[in-house]
């Protein structure tokens, strides 16, 4: 027994040396994963490949040229690689150890056996999740906010210089919605939206003025030309729970505990809540023109989604692990004027219905259990964030979208000061008993 565990604590050391230049691989392939999801919210992604399909096509099948390119876009998934050695060398406590491994066996199973039209959603955000353990997340979002920035920067330059299009989608008649290179206008605001998000979580709410003011610069731009109120709705939360939250700590105002307890019990149950909410109101809709549902249109034309919804859950049969079919939109599709909605835009129901009952349990559980974790740390202000985030999901699909948030990185990674101390006591910890034994 005392033999194994002298040459388990040596294959260790052997190991560890490789620990920073997996790090490195780390934020290199993060970084990879992080464009190449962006570029598919413009036309550039798909441009790139069928560009390079032609070209691979002159001296093979279409086919065949078409797994080729798709393959080499799949190089991104080598962040597997960083992602096992956290698993095996990095992380020292064995519950947290077990849950990633599950994590990556569900990955597996919707990757390999699922395959459905080659979605890779599911494994993708369950990989990122197991290789983003240990992390500096302060870290993960500054690359983050930094290169959706710039790539943000550089879309809208293109777009000016007409380069890349700019679909233009007409709410009404005194409303122009321009997306500046993004296929769809709201997809823009939603970029900006967890951009600002994901600045003021990793702040906990504590902004100068130029954060302010760059705010609802970034706010009237989203109001007078692209409309995306669901975003400014999300920003303008955020601001006022950042200036409300600032003022209690500054000015020592106290709440009673009990009430507090209420408010974060709240925050923590807010993914479910809100997916049960959107659940009832997909299975009772009712065509009746003077229902409750046909009069929610004001913010992002709720109706019109439930609308949708039920009509795509009437279609399609219950199913565990889901049913992939083909989404039609406004943004690209209605250029080509395909004529008929059928995207699932809230995220509670679009897992439900085309990856199952079983993925919809699991991210309702990994973000519940986000905002359990930081309600442990009364990081109230970081939950508040994650509770607007599950409000943009009731009305978008962004829950599982690595091209927009950042929050799926949360379960396993170092959220402040405290963590890394306690990680370093660990591995203080474990060294003295390396060199004990």
């Amino acid at each position: 027994m005392e033999k194994q565990e002298k040459q388990s604590v040596s294959i260790r050391e052997q190991f560890i040396k490789y620990q920073k230049p997996m790090e490195k691989m780390y934020y290199i392939f993060l970084t990879v994963i992080l464009v190449y999801h962006f570029l598919g919210t413009t036309v550039i992604l798909g441009n790139v490949k069928y560009y390079m399909t032609e070209a691979f096509a002159g001296g093979m099948p279409y086919d065949l040229a078409e797994m080729m390119v798709e393959n080499i876009f799949n190089l991104r998934f080598l962040i597997m690689i960083p992602a096992i050695y956290t698993l095996v060398f990095e992380v020292k406590n064995n519950k947290k150890r077990i849950l990633i491994t599950v994590l990556l066996v569900i990955g597996w199973f919707y990757a390999f056996y699922w395959r459905q039209h080659n979605d890779t959603a599911v494994f993708e955000v369950l990989l990122m999740i197991a290789a983003s353990a240990e992390r500096d997340f302060k870290k993960i979002a500054r690359i983050a906010i930094a290169v959706m920035t710039s790539l943000l920067v550089i879309t809208f330059v293109l777009s000016l210089m007409g380069i890349l299009p700019d679909f233009i989608n007409d709410r009404h008649a005194d409303a122009v919605r321009h997306s500046f290179g993004i296929i769809y206008c709201t997809d823009l605001a939603a970029h900006w939206c967890f951009v600002i998000l994901l600045y003021v979580f990793i702040k906990d709410g504590n902004m100068k003025w130029p954060a302010y003011l760059i705010m609802l610069i970034l706010t009237v731009l989203n109001i007078w030309l692209v409309d995306g109120r669901l975003s400014y709705l999300c920003v303008g939360l955020a601001a006022a729970g950042s200036i409300i939250y600032t003022l209690y700590v500054k000015k020592g105002w106290k709440l009673p505990e009990k009430l507090l307890m209420v408010w974060r019990w709240g925050l923590a149950a807010s993914y479910v809540i809100l997916a049960a909410f959107y659940m009832i109101l997909n299975w009772t809709f009712t065509y009746d023109p003077n229902a409750f549902y046909h009069r929610i249109h004001a913010l992002e034309n709720l109706g019109w989604r439930l609308e949708t919804s039920y009509r795509v859950t009437k279609v399609l049969p219950f199913s565990w692990f889901g049913k992939y079919f083909n989404q039609i939109g406004d943004g690209f599709d209605a250029a080509v004027n395909t004529g008929f909605y059928t995207f699932l835009d809230c995220s509670y129901i679009r897992i439900y219905v085309m990856y199952g009952v079983v993925a919809l349990i699991v991210f309702l559980a990994i973000y519940t259990g986000i905002q359990c974790r930081l309600m442990k740390k009364k990081q109230t202000m970081k939950m508040f964030i994650m509770a607007i985030v599950a409000l943009n999901c009731l009305l978008e699909h962004r829950m599982i979208d690595l091209a927009y948030n950042m929050f799926l990185l949360l379960p396993f990674v170092c959220i402040d000061n405290c963590d890394h101390k306690a990680a370093k006591e660990n591995e203080k910890t474990a060294e003295a008993e390396r060199q004990g034994g």
